[in-house]
């Protein structure tokens, strides 16, 4: 099972932000109009996983910043990597200053007794 999920994510990670991110308008569609069925529980398993994807990408983001300061502040021995000229980090990840993109949360209704 374990080897399978890793298999997933690094299959998930070979593909890049905006081409799978291009599908999330339409799995959010597909999910919003709950249907007791295997094709509505594949599209939330998608949904999710998009989402995973940009969430990923934010928190590497967040943490490599969160490096880079370190790393320049005085004393400091190694310099940092620099972000290139049209605003790509080193991975290849483009900030979120500079693709003007912001997250969305969806919030998903609890049940009767506050649960979902």
């Amino acid at each position: 099972m374990e080897k399978m999920l890793q298999r997933l994510a690094s299959q998930l990670a070979a593909y890049d932000e905006a081409s799978l991110l291009s599908l999330w308008d339409k799995y959010y569609r597909e999910v919003e109009t709950f249907q007791p069925t295997k094709e509505w529980e594949e599209s939330a398993l998608i949904l999710c996983l998009l989402q995973s994807v940009r969430w990923k990408n934010q928190l590497f983001n967040s943490k490599w910043m969160e490096q880079r300061t370190a790393d320049s502040e005085p004393g400091s021995e190694s310099a940092p990597e620099e972000a290139s000229d049209d605003g790509e980090l080193p991975s290849g990840e483009q900030s979120e200053e500079k693709s003007g993109s912001r997250g969305r949360v969806i919030a998903f209704p609890s049940g009767e007794n506050g649960t979902s």
